[in-house]
């Protein structure tokens, strides 16, 4: 019989260790335990759920179920089974402590039920043990695992891009695996290591290395070159970001070496019957780390770095502008055309500097487009908070849907398929999948509009804010950002910069010719000038975003 004061919290959890592969997923535990409070007739006061290993403190959900105890406002655990509350003896012993002070009562699970008496929390300890030591073991048998790879040569951990996991029977592991991939593997006619080269990717991490060396892009533009290569992120098919290009960039695997915590073991180090092969040689390796800490190497002639080359084109036969040195000073010239002439670099950056004034803004206008960009995110907030409630009501009915179609396919009175025929259910369900599937994107592009505007906006201002400043202060690699950014299809003709501009640049410039005297100016707006003018700023941060 259930005890009608009893106020219960179901708790599901799931995470990715070893001891939890078999566990039901989350929703499968929500569902399972929901039929067990519905036939029970137990009083569910709220749900929570994290994916989260229990092996170590610090879950989120967990303390706030704990802390819902505390309060008096639940005084029973309905759970999957007594390891999804604790495996370490922290969170275990905090179980026990609540239940001798009589603030928790039960612990449900479909197993048994777990009272405060003196036998039953011992054996609550005893399983909270046994699941520590679990963990230990798999903790224990983890680092074995590594120490023995490591020893035998073999890399511990998930090869990174441009190379494959090959399982001990011979078959690539996990989400990389292709047909096509796997087929290209078996004609290396040899047993295939623990880590083989990606046969479709190979080349293109090279391809990467190789650009990188030369030192004329910087990481902004090697994402837009390796996406237009189709070297995207392995899961989400995106553009590679900074960070993923960095980690490629600097990993020692890609010439063959392992590195792991702190040590690199050098391919010579490794054996050969189990090394993995590099796909880059180490003179390219350490060339792109030289060019990537370009502010260390040395400052010569061989090394210096021309940061306008091989993107100014020649205004007379369209051929790519490259820097020299000349009797010590760096010149710009279109190699073709000998007409053109030879720009000193001072020459050059004194033009771009008179360009960037004109898209340059003080701390007033800074702050007033702070303030107006805070201010129209707050109505966005809103405006994406209606419209999410929206769609969850449409993606509900759809789900309902969805269920209805499942019900109607397997009752008894469909047996014989008169109400809904087999090619009946695969074409509604795909309807149905197809519509619910759009609901899902609309809802994921309207939880990041309002953050993408506003970080968008956020960013160009900051970037606008006392550049001319900051422009000469800036690194060679940095002078190249800004240029590529603010200046479209720049041309030289007859040593003079001609330049297009682009959004948001081209409507700085076009506010700031309106409006900069206004902005700056110590006399006080009055109310209808200044409603005017943020009516303008508001369209105009709207424009740039």
């Amino acid at each position: 019989m259930t005890d009608n004061n009893l106020k219960y919290v179901v708790y599901c959890r799931k995470s990715s260790d070893r001891e939890d592969r078999q566990v039901l997923s989350i929703d499968s535990q929500k569902r399972e335990l929901k039929n067990i409070a519905d036939e029970k007739g137990l009083a569910v006061k709220t749900l929570l759920s994290e994916s989260k290993t229990a092996y170590k403190i610090g879950r989120e959900k967990f303390s706030e179920m704990i802390e819902l105890i505390r309060a008096g406002k639940a005084n029973a655990i309905l759970t999957w089974h007594l390891t999804r509350l604790a495996r370490n003896s922290k969170d275990g012993g905090e179980i026990i402590y609540l239940m001798d002070e009589g603030l928790l009562k039960e612990i449900r699970t479909p197993d048994g039920i777990y009272t405060n008496t003196t036998n039953e929390k011992f054996l609550m300890q005893i399983h909270f043990a046994m699941s520590k030591k679990s963990s230990d073991d798999t903790s224990d048998f983890v680092k074995r695992d590594i120490k023995s790879k490591l020893a035998k040569g073999e890399y511990p951990d998930l090869a990174p891009m441009g190379y494959l996991n090959i399982d001990k029977d011979g078959k690539i592991a996990g989400r990389r695996y292709v047909f096509e991939k796997q087929e290209a593997l078996t004609k290396l006619d040899r047993k295939l290591k623990r880590i083989e080269k990606d046969p479709f990717t190979e080349h293109l991490v090279l391809r990467l290395f190789e650009e990188t060396a030369k030192g004329i892009y910087n990481l902004t533009e090697l994402r837009k070159l390796t996406h237009s290569w189709g070297l995207v992120g392995g899961q989400s098919k995106k553009m590679l970001s900074k960070h993923s290009l960095l980690k490629i960039l600097t990993n020692p695997l890609y010439y063959g070496a392992i590195r792991w915590k702190s040590e690199i073991m050098e391919p010579e180090q490794l054996p050969d019957e189990t090394k993995h092969e590099s796909i880059v040689s180490k003179e390219l390796f350490n060339k792109v780390q030289e060019v990537l800490g370009i502010k260390s190497r040395p400052k010569n002639s061989h090394n210096r770095y021309y940061p306008y080359t091989n993107y100014i084109c020649c205004a007379v036969c369209k051929g790519k502008v490259s820097g020299m040195v000349a009797k010590g000073k760096t010149y710009y010239r279109c190699a073709k055309c000998v007409k053109q002439g030879y720009l000193k670099q001072g020459d050059l950056e004194d033009q771009l500097d008179k360009i960037i004034k004109d898209i340059n803004i003080d701390e007033n206008f800074l702050n007033l487009a702070l303030d107006e960009i805070n201010k129209q995110n707050d109505e966005e907030v809103q405006k994406r908070d209606s419209i999410k409630q929206h769609q969850e009501i449409a993606l509900s009915k759809c789900q309902a849907k969805l269920d209805n179609l499942i019900k109607l396919k397997i009752s008894p009175q469909n047996s014989d398929g008169s109400l809904l025929s087999d090619e009946e259910f695969v074409n509604q369900k795909a309807e149905i999948l197809k519509e619910k599937a759009v609901i899902k994107e609309m809802l994921e592009d309207n939880d990041n509009r309002t953050q993408n505007w506003y970080d968008r906006a956020i960013d160009f201002v900051n970037f606008a804010f006392d550049l001319s400043r900051k422009f000469k202060k800036v690194s060679p690699i940095d002078k190249r950002a800004v240029f590529q950014f603010i200046c479209y299809n720049p041309t030289l003709n007859n040593k003079m910069l001609e330049v297009s501009f682009e959004k948001p640049t081209n409507l700085l410039i076009k506010f700031n010719s309106q409006f900069q005297s206004i902005i700056t100016a110590k006399k006080p707006l009055n109310k209808r000038q200044n409603e005017a003018f943020n009516l303008v700023l508001t369209n105009w941060l709207r424009r740039v975003a």
